[in-house]
């Protein structure tokens, strides 16, 4: 690409931010679960089925990079559909826990998993070993955001359990020809 460091590194700057805007747009095409769905909301249903218990509103939105009165915002508006419930911490009534109701958890379950796993799938499109790399990388850019104070929560990595390649599939000649 560049024998200069400094314009690579600004390269895979811009390149990140334009990947994370598509991603966002591919995420929001098939997050529609209906009028006002909007990945913010999407995201927080999805958030609280995983954990299936109540968490705290600033758990939550520490998870999702939401200010306190954005976390209250979203909150409103799904409480008033019916998708989530606030209740007060049994120890400190300082706190206020945020849990599924079962239409929210039915809707997260039946609509918006799906949904996720359909864009999720965009990476599919990638050889295994591609994906396991950019997976590993991004780990790595993770961390060193940590190491400067930048929490990035990602999720843990879940290693897909290896499988033995098929002589058909595409770009498996390399790893068959080494065996």
């Amino acid at each position: 690409m560049t024998d200069d460091p400094d314009l690579l590194n600004e390269q895979l700057l811009r390149s990140f931010g334009a990947v994370y805007k598509g991603l966002r747009q591919w995420v929001r095409l098939h997050m529609a679960a209906g009028p006002g769905m909007t990945t913010g909301r999407a995201g927080l249903l999805l958030g609280l089925l995983e954990r299936d218990e109540p968490v705290s509103m600033t758990a939550l939105g520490a998870a999702h990079d939401q200010t306190p009165r954005s976390m209250t915002v979203l909150v409103d508006g799904l409480e008033r559909e019916g998708l989530v419930r606030r209740t007060r911490h049994a120890d400190d009534r300082r706190v206020t826990l945020v849990s599924l109701t079962p239409a929210g958890r039915a809707l997260a379950s039946q609509q918006l998993v799906p949904a996720w796993k359909e864009a999720a799938a965009l990476f599919g499109e990638l050889p295994e070993r591609d994906r396991t790399e950019l997976l590993r990388l991004l780990t790595e850019v993770a961390r060193h955001l940590e190491l400067r104070g930048i929490d990035t929560p990602l999720p843990p990595a879940r290693v897909p359990e290896r499988r033995e390649p098929r002589p058909d599939e595409p770009g498996q000649e390399e790893v068959l020809a080494d065996s």
